[in-house]
C-alpha cells in the first residue's frame, strides 16, 4: 500500500507513492541515530517480501563518517537474503566525486548482488528505475514513473 513520502529523520525522505519504486531522498550529514532509522525504515520495506526498486537521490547528501560506513556494510551483510529476494535494483543519482569513491569502495567489498546503476542526473536515474520496472512487469507503475517524473523536469515525483 503506497503512502505519501514521509520524512523518518532530517537526513532521509521515503516516497513509497509509485511503488514498487522506492525513492529514498538523503540531504546532508546524518547522525547516528538518523542513520539507525533510516536502516529501521528500509528493513520494513524489506519485511513486506515485496519486490521493488530503489532510487536514491543522494545530489544534496554529504558523506558518512567512516563508522557510519561500517555500520551500513554491516546492515547489509546481517540483511542481505532479504535484501536480494526483495531488491530488484537500484539506482544511485550521485554528483559528489567523494560520495561516489566511499560507494564504490563499499561495493569493492560488499559487491550488489543485484542489477545497480550510478548516475549523476536525475532524469537518467528515473528513467533507469522506470526501465527495471517495466522489466519486472510493472508496467503501469513505469509509465506512472515517466509521467510523474515528466511532469517536474529536474527532480523526483514526491519530492
Amino acid at each position: 500500500m503506497a503512502s505519501p513520502p514521509s520524512p523518518t529523520a532530517s537526513g532521509f525522505t521515503f516516497d513509497d507513492s509509485l511503488w514498487p519504486l522506492l525513492l529514498i531522498h538523503f540531504t546532508g550529514s546524518p547522525t547516528t541515530a538518523e542513520l539507525e532509522t533510516y536502516l529501521a525504515k528500509r528493513l520494513e520495506y524489506m519485511q513486506r517480501n515485496e519486490p521493488h526498486v530503489l532510487l536514491y537521490d543522494t545530489r544534496n547528501a554529504r558523506m558518512l563518517s567512516h563508522a557510519q560506513t561500517q555500520r551500513h556494510v554491516q546492515w547489509m551483510k546481517e540483511h542481505d537474503a532479504l535484501r536480494r529476494k526483495t531488491v530488484m535494483a537500484s539506482v544511485v543519482v550521485i554528483t559528489s566525486p567523494a560520495l561516489r569513491l566511499t560507494a564504490s569502495a563499499v561495493l569493492h567489498f560488499w559487491p550488489a548482488k543485484t542489477p545497480y546503476f550510478f548516475c549523476a542526473n536525475l532524469s537518467e536515474g528515473v528513467r533507469w528505475a522506470a526501465d527495471w520496472l517495466q522489466k519486472a512487469g510493472h508496467h503501469v507503475q513505469a509509465n506512472l514513473v515517466r509521467q510523474r517524473y515528466a511532469s517536474h523536469p529536474g527532480r523526483p515525483p514526491g519530492f
